[in-house]
């Protein structure tokens, strides 16, 4: 073989090889290129599978028990092409087995099989163990493909997974959120329900009916919270903000945690109203009202031996307010860094630690921030800050 024909052979196989995508691909290439450009009577291509075990999966011109051995993966060795002779009967003299072995990875062999009259030459030999190289490592670039790619559909489950995980996670934190809060909503109704039936008995129905519209506003609030969670479980968008009126809200949040203090033993607190009207900012009411219950609740349970709680609205460096402010012990240095984080709580068995959790996450979503200011001793203030909307 002329050392121009050599080269031609190589270059063709090693194009046609890099274009394969596995090693069941490359296999009959490299037969064809042995038979049709080394002129070899037959070519059989061992190949170790993943279990360890060697078998045949290309050949040409041999008999078919030869086509169909199979054997441990220590077979393809020197003893190789004795084997497969004897398996051949009088159809071949001589095999040149040629290990496919690239990166320290053993992949096969490649058998060159001739009659007596055909023995091949140096320069062919030479050839074939380049066409076995460029096998070997075209084998090894598509295992490592294969890897990757089996790689790459295992991250990608995981990552499902890990998403399907997170939103079960956030579902049912947001979950165990609203139940924090419809108790804090709903908290005042048997209140109403009492004053109703006094005020049935005594023939009074105006108090009855103010009562009524007392528990219906609490309702209309129960529902809307219950309506988040639906929402967020069926990822729907989040509702359009509108323009709320943030004194009203709050004066709305002060009667619905009022009842609060009456239900509580020990010394009762005071609620303090300290609102002024104040520019309209944008959000969702329902959510707004349930920030500010969770923090009045938040006061009057910090002040066990009573107090006053402040309620106030107020602009500042052009951001909308409203401040809920206890006179009870204040906060310690070391709980005021986690009193945001979800489940942290300083109430034991009573607290859910989700309050204020709750509360961080509403500012977040309306494009505000919630900021606390105490000191041990000297009570602490709660402030939502707000942008105001565009008129």
């Amino acid at each position: 073989m002329k050392a121009s024909r050599s080269i031609d052979v190589l270059v063709r196989f090693s194009r046609l090889a890099s274009e394969a995508s596995s090693g069941g691909a490359i296999l009959p290439l490299l037969v064809e290129a042995a038979i049709g450009d080394l002129e070899a009577d037959g070519v059989v291509v061992v190949e170790i599978a993943e279990g360890g075990m060697a078998k045949i999966t290309a050949s040409r011109g041999v008999p078919e028990p030869l086509a169909r051995w199979s054997g441990e993966a220590d077979a393809v060795g020197s003893e190789l092409g004795r084997h497969l002779l004897a398996l051949s009967g009088d159809t071949f003299a001589q095999a040149h087995p040629l290990l496919l072995v690239s990166t320290g990875g053993l992949f096969g062999s490649l058998v060159l099989l001739f009659k007596k009259a055909n023995e091949p030459t140096l320069r062919e030999l030479q050839v074939a163990r380049a066409l076995a190289d460029l096998a070997a490592v075209a084998m090894a670039r598509a295992s490592q493909i294969q890897k990757l790619t089996q790689a790459n559909a295992e991250l990608r489950a995981s990552r499902e997974a890990l998403a399907r995980t997170e939103k079960l996670r956030a579902l049912g934190q947001m979950a165990a959120g609203v139940s924090h809060d419809l108790k804090n909503l709903l908290n005042p109704i048997s209140m109403h329900v009492q004053i109703a039936q006094r005020a049935l008995g005594r023939s009074d129905p105006a108090e009855a009916s103010k009562s009524l519209d007392e528990m219906r506003a609490v309702l209309r609030r129960g529902v809307e919270t219950v309506d988040r969670l639906r929402a967020f479980s069926r990822q729907a968008p989040e509702p359009r903000a509108q323009k709320v009126a943030l004194t009203a809200l709050a004066r709305e949040a002060m009667a619905i945690a009022r009842p609060r203090m009456s239900s509580r033993s020990g010394a009762l607190s005071r609620l303090v109203e300290e609102l002024e009207e104040v520019p309209t900012v944008l959000g969702r009411a329902d959510e707004i009202v349930t920030a500010i219950v969770n923090l009045v609740v938040n006061a009057i349970d910090a002040m066990p031996d009573g107090g006053n709680v402040t309620v106030r609205t107020s602009v500042r460096d052009g951001r909308v307010c409203v401040t809920v402010a206890d006179t009870g012990p204040g906060i310690p240095p070391e709980v005021q860094a986690r009193v945001f984080e979800p489940f942290f709580t300083t109430k034991g068995e009573e607290g859910t630690g989700l309050g204020l959790a709750m509360v961080f996450a509403t500012m977040q979503r309306h494009g505000g921030s919630v900021t606390l200011d105490t000191e041990p001793g000297k009570g602490a203030s709660f402030t939502l800050s707000f942008p105001p909307s565009l008129a």
